[in-house]
């Protein structure tokens, strides 16, 4: 009797195991579109640590087609007591102001879009970070973006060169915007799914560092014709605080028309890989 009990339990179990869901691994994505996604985020955010998660998982699915940049501005910017790091920059209070404060945490802006259809409210909770993402890599970018870069890891310049070209005729004022993000800084952060209600250790990802340009871009064109290019070049040092391995540079152009802001296309490249 024991055999046949021990017998039933080894079919039943390579039975359930085989008729296991597959779960498919989503197709690669046959696309030079890359599009931006801004955090706003804050080490008082309870809730904003998910935020995190969901967005670490987006970029394990779109690769390369997606930039991130976590952005410390807001209501839950300030320091904890447990801080070592201060996050807030004036750069990210202006950007906060100038793309509008979110109703809730976490939140993000996609492409800095309207999807809503002439509100301009573009901030959006985290439920909507894949479909709109999604939506905005149906379409081929109109304009390419391409980063260049020196850095000299004795003096810590950072000297970066975005070059492109417009993939069709574009009215409107173009705007390119060069951001530094660091990665990997360890430091408090109150979460709502640590039994404590704070990590200590906590990791921040590409968290906002600075602006290379204007917080709000800096104009490189009033139009563009297909075929037309463009180059902008900049340079800064790198303050000492920062782990250039950690650091790195995002740029996208936008074009502004009235109240829209849309991202066209971006890149993020290492600084010193």
């Amino acid at each position: 009797m024991k055999k046949i009990v021990f017998l039933l339990l080894v079919v039943f179990f390579f039975s359930c195991k085989e008729n296991m869901p597959v779960v498919p691994l989503p197709p690669p994505i046959d696309s030079e579109r890359v599009v931006l996604v801004e955090e706003f985020t804050g080490v008082g955010c309870v809730q904003c640590p998910q935020g995190s998660v969901e967005l670490e998982n987006l970029l394990g699915i779109y690769g390369e087609n997606l930039v991130v940049v976590s952005i410390h501005a807001g209501d839950f910017v300030n320091p904890l007591p447990q801080s070592n790091v201060n996050f807030k920059t004036d750069e990210g209070e202006a950007l906060i102001n100038y793309l509008g404060s979110p109703p809730f945490y976490p939140s993000a802006v996609v492409n800095r879009k309207d999807f809503d259809g002439g509100n301009y409210r573009i901030q959006t909770g985290r439920n909507n970070w894949v479909s709109f993402i999604d939506q905005e890599l149906q379409d081929d970018p109109k304009i390419l973006v391409n980063i260049a870069k020196t850095y000299d890891e004795d003096t810590r310049e950072l000297q970066v060169e975005i070059t492109g070209v417009a993939l069709e005729d574009i009215t409107g004022e173009l705007r390119m915007t060069i951001m530094i993000t660091e990665s990997n800084i360890v430091d408090a952060q109150l979460d709502d799914q640590a039994a404590s209600g704070i990590v200590l250790d906590y990791v921040h990802k590409h968290a906002f560092r600075t602006t290379m340009t204007n917080f709000d871009g800096e104009k490189f064109s009033d139009q563009m014709s297909e075929g037309d290019n463009y180059s902008v070049t900049k340079t800064m040092t790198l303050p000492e605080e920062w782990v250039a391995a950690e650091c790195e540079i995002v740029a996208f152009v936008n074009l502004i028309d009235g109240q829209n802001k849309e991202v066209l296309q971006a890149r993020s490249t290492h600084v010193n890989d």
